[in-house]
C-alpha cells in the first residue's frame, strides 16, 4: 500500500511538471500572417518542349463590401496596371509584366528562360508570380510542366 502511495505521488509530480512547463508565453509571428490583397487567377500548366511555356493570368482585388449582403456578395474588381514579376527559385528573376485593363496578363518565355535547356516530359518548374498591390505584397505559385 505504502508503495502504491509513493508511485502516485510520483506521478501527480510529473503530471504537475508537465503542466507548468508546457504553458510558455510566445511571441508573435517572425513573418505575419496577411492575406493576400488580390485573387490570382493563371491559367496553362502544361506545354510541348518545343513550345514556349505561356500562362495566362488574370489579378482581381475583392470587394467584400457587400459581404453581408446576400444579393450583393463578394465583387471581383479587375486590377489594371498592376506589375507582376515572375520567378524561379525564389530569388531569380525571369521575367515581368504588366495588367491590362482587364486584369489580364500573359507570361510568355521559353523552356530554355526556365533552366531547362533540354526539356523532356515531366520536367516541372515552379514559377512565383510577386508583386504589390495596396502597399501589400503577394506571391502566388504555379507549376508548369513539360508534356
Amino acid at each position: 500500500m505504502k508503495i502504491q502511495f509513493r508511485q502516485l505521488g510520483l506521478y501527480a509530480a510529473v503530471v504537475a511538471l508537465i503542466c507548468c512547463v508546457s504553458c510558455v508565453e510566445t511571441d508573435e509571428l517572425v513573418t505575419p500572417n496577411v492575406a493576400s490583397p488580390v485573387l490570382v487567377v493563371l491559367q496553362g500548366s502544361a506545354f510541348a518542349a518545343s513550345a514556349p511555356v505561356s500562362v495566362n493570368g488574370r489579378f482581381y482585388e475583392l470587394d467584400k463590401s457587400g459581404i453581408l449582403d446576400h444579393t450583393v456578395g463578394i465583387d471581383s474588381i479587375p486590377v489594371a496596371g498592376l506589375q507582376v514579376r515572375v520567378f524561379i527559385n525564389h530569388t531569380q528573376e525571369i521575367g515581368s509584366a504588366t495588367t491590362d485593363s482587364n486584369g489580364r496578363l500573359v507570361f510568355e518565355q521559353p523552356w530554355s528562360s526556365l533552366g531547362l535547356s533540354a526539356p523532356r516530359v515531366g520536367n516541372t518548374v515552379r514559377l512565383e508570380f510577386a508583386g504589390v498591390h495596396k502597399d501589400i505584397a503577394f506571391r502566388t505559385y504555379h507549376n508548369v510542366s513539360v508534356r
